[in-house]
């Protein structure tokens, strides 16, 4: 006799958080396809969701879709507010896109509101590598 599908039998929540969690592992893995597309389904079911949204708009980063990623953020702020991880995911966004003007405003605001934060010190780095190469002035650390 098959078994019966547990999938009903998780709450949403736990559903969303699953898939959140499973989004993750392909991010970190470089699968950022798959992490958009399992990012995606679980705003899809939990639009409320900013850590899902945050992870779709990095996701959205990595796939050199700026337009989706600029939307997800803004529902990823309009959700959680300005945190120093969405300034930091920000700033990361505008730096790969090559605009390191607002990359630099971002994570100097990110740096304010959390400076021990060690991934945005290495963001930050990043950014200073490239402000030196056109001579512009670094983020202090």
């Amino acid at each position: 006799m098959p078994s019966p599908d547990l999938g009903a039998a998780f709450s949403q929540p736990m559903r969303t958080s699953m898939e959140v969690s499973a989004a993750q592992k392909h991010f970190a893995r470089g699968e950022f396809g798959l992490a958009e597309k399992t990012y995606r389904k679980a705003v899809e079911r939990d639009a409320h969701n900013p850590e899902a949204w945050l992870g779709l708009a990095a996701s959205y980063d990595q796939l050199a879709r700026f337009d989706m990623a600029d939307r997800s953020y803004r529902r990823a702020r309009d959700l959680m507010g300005e945190t120093p991880i969405l300034l930091n995911n920000r700033g990361y966004s505008y730096m790969l896109r090559g605009d390191l003007r607002r990359a630099k405003k971002l994570l100097a605001r990110a740096q304010k509101l959390n400076p021990s934060d060690q991934q945005i010190a290495r963001n930050i780095e990043e950014l200073n590598l490239r402000l030196e190469k056109i001579g512009q002035h670094p983020v202090q650390l």
